[in-house]
């Protein structure tokens, strides 16, 4: 089944229902909806959200400079430097471990846990083709 913009037939039917309440379901000449089944309805609905995830991203990221990923990485690799660093550090020390030291390992880790997640839904938008990344061609 191919992708319907299901709202643009409603309203190409004259259809007087407010938006606010779209169907899923196109009405065929007879008026009786046509029915799709779970997974027609979920792929869908999964086009739905991958297309407007795609004008999201080409509003606020256009293309991506492949200098802006390595400048994320060095990030991202600086902070898991200092992570092991402090952990180290404080292990050294051959005292109990301090609030702040805790505070200090806890934000670091959080920081590098975050990142992992953004460079995990960067590198799945690149394959996934959503954004465009300066000099590299789609497949």
């Amino acid at each position: 089944m191919s992708v319907i913009d299901f709202i643009a037939v409603r309203r190409r039917q004259g259809d007087a229902k407010p938006e606010s309440s779209p169907s899923f379901f196109p009405e065929e000449k007879n008026g009786a909806p046509t029915a799709l089944t779970a997974s027609q309805l979920t792929r869908h609905i999964n086009h739905i959200i991958e297309d407007e995830i795609r004008r999201s991203l080409k509003r606020r990221v256009d293309i991506i400079d492949p200098q802006e990923m390595i400048d994320m990485a060095k990030m991202h690799a600086d902070l898991k430097a200092r992570y092991i660093g402090s952990t180290l550090s404080i292990a050294s020390n051959r005292k109990p471990m301090t609030d702040a030291e805790l505070d200090e390992l806890r934000g670091l880790r959080v920081r590098i846990q975050e990142f992992e997640a953004a460079h995990n839904e960067l590198n799945e938008a690149i394959a996934s083709q959503l954004v465009e990344v300066r000099g590299v061609i789609r497949e």
